[in-house]
């Protein structure tokens, strides 16, 4: 069965497939290669339906139950079984529910998720660890991180530090509370760095329904830091002015510290020198790479900030340039595709197998 003849359904992050996990995942690998999918919908039938972890789940559990022939590849690219506040699933399970996420409210939506996990013919995961552990419930688990070459080329040029060492963090605003865990690190930097923030203007702190101001919240921070609004078209070249990237992560929640690699492969596509916190998906690239990049306490964050700080601009120059030759070859769009290729291969077959009877 050739890819031209599936009929693909694609469940989307979002309505305008704007959302990172759109604009960096199926839908770019498609249109890539010319392969043709429609926005799901539960009244059509598919051969293959691409269902991400955030969509309607009990809804496409229920499509599913009367399409015994479809193929379902699940994609949960963030490590959300590892999210274990009770009182948060309770929540998220009726109030997705209230809001229309879902088609039925789940009293723990954990367990739906895990259904999935368990029941789909394919399950795609992000990071090496949610990958050993939902292996443990089904056997066709693929390795799947995002394509970002195309969204953050090499544009820094300038690797000298004019005063104070411009420290750079992007994301989505609700993982900022992230680095409130590192207050003391900031404290002792203070004298030459000062914190940058890329992210939107706001973000929800405890809940859906309440946001706070990011401006407002950088306040927080006992360090010089500056709030940037973030712009796809923009972001490359903001980028590039910044002399230190950073990823620091609370190793108390688990859900963040089970986060996959993408930041950090963005940034070094981006030129810049990083640090990050030691988590199992950095630490599974820097077992790959010659650069000592990793953080395991607040003393090494200090430690390797100043070091970072004090060397050569040539030097931060060719750390740049190993570690965008490293992501050039093993993170490229054409090894993304090789994943995309094997993803669609294997669905194709199990719907070969599942028609043969």
């Amino acid at each position: 069965m050739n890819k031209e003849s599936l009929r693909i359904g694609y469940v989307p992050y979002s309505a305008d497939l704007t959302h990172p996990d759109d604009r960096r995942r199926f839908p770019f690998y498609a249109s890539q290669k010319g392969i043709r999918y429609s926005i799901a919908d539960f009244n059509e039938e598919y051969d293959i339906v691409i269902l991400p972890a955030p969509a309607n789940l009990t809804g496409w559990w229920s499509y599913k139950s009367k399409h015994p022939e479809t193929v379902f590849v699940f994609e949960m690219v963030d490590s959300l079984i590892h999210q274990k506040d009770l009182m948060n699933l309770l929540i998220k399970g009726w109030g997705r529910f209230f809001l229309g996420k879902e088609s039925r409210p789940s009293f723990v939506h954990r367990n739906i998720l895990i259904r999935w996990l368990k029941n789909a013919d394919i399950v795609l995961c992000s990071n090496p660890v949610t990958v050993k552990e939902v292996s443990r419930w089904n056997k066709n688990v693929l390795f799947s991180l995002d394509y970002q070459e195309h969204e953050y080329p090499f544009l820094k040029r300038d690797y000298s530090i004019n005063g104070k060492m411009k420290l750079f963090w992007e994301g989505q605003g609700l993982v900022l509370p992230q680095l409130l865990f590192y207050k003391n690190v900031f404290k002792r930097i203070r004298d030459f760095c000062e914190l940058h923030i890329v992210t939107s203007e706001t973000f929800p702190l405890y809940d859906p329904f309440y946001k706070v101001r990011t401006e407002n919240f950088l306040k927080k921070f006992p360090i010089e830091a500056y709030y940037h609004k973030w712009n796809q078209k923009n972001n490359a070249a903001l980028f590039s002015k910044f002399d230190c990237g950073i990823i620091p992560l609370d190793p108390r929640d688990k859900y963040k510290w089970h986060k996959p690699a993408n930041k950090l492969i963005a940034f070094w596509f981006s030129g810049i020198p990083t640090l990050t916190s030691d988590t199992p998906a950095y630490r599974e690239i820097g077992e790959k790479t010659t650069d000592d990049f990793l953080c395991k306490s607040e003393e090494e964050w200090v430690q390797k900030l100043e070091s970072i700080y004090k060397m050569s601009a040539d030097d931060r120059k060719h750390i740049a340039e190993r570690n965008y030759a490293f992501v050039s070859k093993v993170f490229s769009n054409e090894e993304m595709d090789d994943h995309w290729n094997k993803i669609i291969k294997t669905a194709a077959e199990i719907l070969e197998r599942r028609s043969l009877g």
